[in-house]
């Protein structure tokens, strides 16, 4: 007996001697006959194997064959293969073939009506494997049994071995035929362009067999053997019965999911497996009856190889329904992906493996293959230049699902197993069985793995607020048997529904809720506190996720589901990667309730951790490394890196990274939409906000309430009621509005017009436009003019949200101011630049020019409160850093108005930008007392005394012009004001004889006089008290014909007389003289003057 031959065999043999040859045959497989001859070679085996012989034929040589894997002596096995191809050569031989399969034969009309019929019944066999899914149960046990005796030589196949005869000299030339290797070798080619049609069709046949019965694949069977039966893989099926190749492969991979060993031979073998069921969908039975109407609309026409698969991935994602497949069939894609363990090996899916091969042999090379080691080093390029549109694609498919089960990334699953059984009720096994798996509960545990890794904080003191409240509803660790209504709700904080039944989490033994009184059904929530943070190497793993998967709204499904019609709606043409939630938070208002949410809250935790921010971690990567040193080394994230981020935006090599800048920005914009979305700023402020700003909706709204009870607490000089930790970020968000006038968008839309007529060429950032604007005030319209008005009013208080003031004079702060508060900045460079000091005289020459120019041109922006004043805190940055450090950003300029012009006065190193800031700031101060806080305080009985007719006609959102100040100079001439308020009208003068321009009336009267008679002493560089001193001396030279004029001329010198400080040239001249002289008269009503 011999192999069967390509070729027809039969050509040369008349039908007597086939006769011959078949009776001689069913003679020599006779149970009795066969039992004889084989005792020669297999006498001992065969004793072994406990085979009875009956009286028919085919009994014994079917259990011999049966049993074949159990006899070891080589005669025997040689013996037995030729039994093997007697049989494959007639299966009628073999008993019970015809009876159990006759039916399955005619009704698959696999029968063969040729003149070499019995020998050509292996196209029988071929058939029915075709329709094994359709077979009765007894013909399929027949077929897998037949099926496994020829996965012991690819001869015992006669269609699969003719059809791939010359693939198997083309591809596996080096394997014997008689070896069941040659099967593995052409399964591993399949795919390959350059393989016949004819073999791909025979192998894919056997492919669908071995995915209905594992055992008729040899090589697994056999690997995996003692790992099945060790670890009950057949659990409730008998040796009998087949078994899925898809409920080995996932309970081998459960084994080593869960820290069970399993052999290196049994491991190769799942993965060569696994790549069959992603390489044909027509091996997954669920997908072939669950999908076939969605692959005829979306995927018709494709070829094999895993396209189909891929296809119908990619239909499981898009935002219109009619372009979506249907429910059942996205459960079976996900149920194969399981299956497959698509996640966890790169190589298992060919269009994956096909798509990425570039970019793993470029930019992960070095990694080890397997346990997601290499899919992860994928993820990580994602939005990199290493990363192509193809690898990209695929990648994302497959991560779709992945990030829809944790349990499908091993490093995250056994990092966090443990964690999530105890705190999410994920299961305690990695493969479910249909008795303990309920599919909705499977999203849930990788978001509450999240809420643990990044709000645990925030759960306790959640939980902690209902430690003392009764309840109603027993619930203990499982679940609760009703639906629980309010105050239950709420004692289980934010449990998952699902049905009628309210799973509680574990988390909630914070509240282990114990019978108290059966009979009144009551329960008493007790404080048995359980552990609730996360191991640090789960920990570790939920960041990495997090960081990977925020680079698209697909692959965080607590946001796609609930935000599917609103991407839809909005966002149906942002389709590149990240674009879409990008879109999402610009369109938060026109969103979803439930979408709105989940946006709002991926938005909170991307102000908290700025990794989970793919746009800025794409192009700032390099900002961050240089400027951001300290607080990446810190390891954990809480804000501190987006507000370095913010805080460093406009140095030079920042503003040249376009693309950070812009990213950095885009952020900004989207926090207006909610105060949340400032990390820092909502956890310092959140329990005032909603103590004092319940109704506020932006965050713009959240800042003017918070800043008006700020301001209104420091001028009743009531103690403060937001606490100093809020302040400060208070004084940072307007800092930062300050900046860019786009971050104030009630600024932005009132006086959108007034910028394109006034500033248009002028830059958005670095505070230019909220300047210009202040420059241009007499040409705005009422409502932009109003709204710079009440800009001004807010932080005239705090100089620390003064912008141009504290960045154009942050050397000139440092240096002078730097013990002041930059709340003070303003006051202490007044000081500097004007004081009636003896020893800013004295000191005078020792100002830079540059500080005394920047301080003279500076035009006031915050006064009431410097820390919303972006440019005076960045201009003045190093003057506050250096005279103003230990003062409140809010007081920044009154600390720099002080510092500027007192002893330092003459000190070259008072920078002149910073000068400039101050100078305009003291401008707008004395255009209106409501500007000037240490006015309104050191005067605040006095106003209502003597110019309660004035104040009684303010208007509430523009400038008086100075007319109370006006009023009190009346006062300070006539010496009825009390000592406070007559210092600091003696201040005023002061600064105003320094410079003319601080004196409103004075400028206004006298504007063509200063013009024609003191150009010369305006344009000087170095001219304090120059121009008032011209127009004394041409009022007492009778030069000064304009009426008016000669009245505020006639003011000052008035004025002047009331104390030798208000003169400050006089004072500087007579200064030495004073201290000798008069150093025991009181200051003030002219006494050290005229005495």
């Amino acid at each position: 007996m011999f192999p069967p031959q390509q070729g027809n065999e039969l050509g040369g043999i008349s039908e007597g001697c086939q006769h011959t040859i078949w009776r001689h045959t069913m003679d020599l497989i006779n149970d009795a006959n066969l039992n004889n001859i084989s005792q020669r070679s297999c006498g001992h085996d065969l004793e072994n194997l406990k085979c009875k012989v009956t009286d028919r034929s085919g009994t014994l040589l079917a259990c011999i064959l049966d049993h074949r894997d159990n006899i070891h002596s080589s005669p025997c096995k040689a013996f037995i293969q030729r039994l093997e191809w007697v049989a494959f050569s007639d299966f009628r031989l073999i008993a019970h073939f015809l009876d159990a399969c006759s039916s399955n034969i005619d009704k698959y009309m696999c029968g063969r009506l040729q003149p070499s019929e019995s020998l050509t019944q292996g196209q029988t066999l071929a058939c029915l494997q075709q329709h094994i899914d359709k077979l009765d149960e007894q013909c399929q046990k027949q077929i897998y049994h037949l099926s496994e005796i020829q996965a012991d030589n690819i001869i015992m196949d006669r269609q699969l071995y003719l059809a791939c005869i010359n693939d198997h000299s083309k591809f596996c030339p080096e394997i014997a035929p008689g070896s069941g290797n040659v099967y593995k070798c052409l399964m591993q080619h399949k795919l390959d362009r350059m393989m016949s049609q004819q073999c791909q069709d025979q192998l894919l046949r056997r492919q669908k067999v071995i995915a209905r019965d594992y055992r008729v694949s040899k090589g697994l069977a056999r690997a995996c053997k003692e790992d099945i039966k060790a670890f009950h893989c057949r659990r409730d099926v008998s040796d009998e019965k087949d078994i899925r190749l898809a409920q080995i492969l996932l309970c081998l991979e459960g084994l080593l999911r869960n820290g069970t060993k399993v052999t290196k031979d049994c491991q190769m073998e799942m993965v060569e497996h696994r790549k069959i069921l992603m390489e044909d969908y027509r091996l997954s039975p669920e997908i072939v009856s669950q999908c076939s109407e969605d692959i005829t609309k979306f995927c018709n026409g494709l070829e094999v190889g895993g396209k189909t698969i891929h296809c119908l991935m990619e239909h499981t994602r898009p935002r219109k329904k009619r372009e979506r497949v249907s429910f059942k069939c996205q459960r079976a894609v996900e149920t194969l992906v399981k299956e497959a363990d698509a996640g966890e090996d790169w190589r298992v899916d060919p269009v994956l493996r096909e798509a990425c091969k570039p970019v793993v042999d470029n930019s992960c090379k070095d990694v080890r293959g397997g346990d997601a080691r290499v899919m992860s080093c994928l993820m990580e390029k994602l939005g990199t230049d290493h990363m192509t549109e193809a690898c990209e694609l695929a990648l994302v498919q497959i991560q779709y699902f992945v990030a829809r089960d944790y349990k499908l990334d091993p490093q995250l699953y056994r990092q966090c197993r443990d964690d999530a059984v105890r705190l999410c009720h994920a299961k305690k096994v990695w493969a479910d069985d249909n008795a303990s798996m309920d599919p909705e509960r499977g999203p849930l545990v990788l978001p509450c793995l999240y809420r643990y890794a990044y709000h645990s904080q925030k759960n306790l003191k959640d939980y902690k607020g209902y430690m003392q409240r009764k309840c109603t509803q027993i619930c203990m660790e499982g679940e609760c048997k009703t639906t629980l209504n309010t105050p239950d709700q709420d004692l289980n904080f934010n449990l998952p529904v699902i049905g009628n039944l309210v799973y509680c989490e574990i988390s909630t033994k914070y509240y282990v809720t114990i019978e108290a009184d059966r009979k009144a059904n009551n329960s008493k929530c007790a404080s048995e506190r359980t552990v609730m943070e996360l191991k640090v190497s789960c920990l570790e793993e939920i960041r990495r996720v997090m960081r990977q998967r925020a680079i698209s709204v697909d692959l965080q499904p607590e946001i796609e589901e609930v935000c599917l019609e609103d991407l839809a709606l909005n966002c149906y043409e942002k389709t590149n990667r990240g674009e879409e939630m990008v879109c999402l938070q610009d369109n938060l208002e026109r969103l979803t309730r439930e979408c709105k949410s989940a946006v709002s809250n991926f938005t909170e935790d991307q102000a908290q951790h700025v990794e989970l921010n793919p746009e800025i971690m794409a192009v700032c990567q390099g900002v961050m490394e240089k400027h951001c040193e300290a607080e990446l080394k810190m390891g954990r994230d809480e804000g501190d890196l987006m507000e370095c981020l913010i805080e460093h935006k406009n140095e030079l090599d920042v503003r040249s990274n376009y693309k950070c800048r812009a990213a950095i920005e885009h952020f900004q914009l989207i926090s207006l939409k909610n105060y949340h979305f400032t990390y820092k700023f909502k956890e310092a402020c959140r329990p005032h906000v909603q103590r004092f700003c319940p109704d506020a909706r932006t965050k713009y709204d959240v800042i003017r309430c918070l800043s008006e009870k700020v301001r209104n607490d420091t001028l009743r000089e009531s103690k403060h009621s937001i606490p100093r930790e809020c302040r400060q970020q208070l004084r940072a968000q307007l800092f930062q509005q300050r900046e860019n006038i786009n971050f104030d968008p009630v600024l932005r839309d009132a006086c959108q017009k007034d910028i394109i007529e006034n500033c248009p060429d002028v830059t958005h950032g670095a505070g230019q436009v909220l300047e210009c604007l202040q420059i241009n005030k007499a040409r705005l319209t009422p409502r932009c003019h109003r709204a710079i008005f009440n800009v001004e009013k807010q932080e005239l208080l705090d100089s620390s949200g003064d912008y141009t003031l504290l960045t154009t004079c942050r050397l000139m702060i440092r240096q002078f101011c730097h013990e002041e508060d930059e709340a003070h900045a303003l006051e202490c460079l007044k000081v500097r630049e004007n004081s009636v000091l003896e020893c800013l005289q004295i000191n005078k020459a020792r100002l830079t020019p540059r500080c005394h120019r920047a301080i003279f041109n500076v035009e006031k922006q915050e006064l009431l409160d410097s820390s919303g004043d972006y440019t005076l805190l960045t201009t003045c940055r190093l003057m506050i850093r250096q005279f103003c450090h230990e003062e409140d950003e809010a007081h920044a300029l009154e600390c720099l108005k002080v510092r500027e012009n007192s002893r330092y006065k003459d000190e070259k190193t008072f920078d002149s930008k910073c000068k400039v800031i101050v100078v305009r700031r003291m401008i707008e101060q004395n255009q209106d007392y409501r500007f000037n806080p240490l006015l309104q305080k050191g005067c605040h009985q006095d106003i209502p005394k003597f110019c309660s007719e004035v104040v009684a006609t303010e208007p509430k959102d523009l400038e008086l012009e100075g007319k109370v100040i006006k009023c009190l100079k009346i006062k300070f001439r006539e010496r009825k004001l009390r000592l406070e308020c007559e210092q600091q009208m003696a201040t005023i003068l002061r600064e105003a004889a320094l410079n003319y321009q601080l004196n409103p009336l004075l400028m206004a009267m006298c504007k063509k006089e200063i013009k024609v008679m003191c150009k010369a002493d305006e344009e000087e560089e170095d001219s304090a008290g120059a121009v008032e001193e011209c127009l004394k001396n041409a009022f007492l030279t009778g030069r000064i014909i304009d009426p008016g004029c000669r009245l505020e001329v006639a003011n000052v010198i008035e004025e002047a007389k009331a104390d030798i400080h208000v003169d400050p040239l006089l004072h500087q001249a007579c200064g030495v003289d004073v201290s000798k002289f008069c150093s025991d008269i009181p200051q003030g009503a002219g006494r050290r003057k005229y005495t």
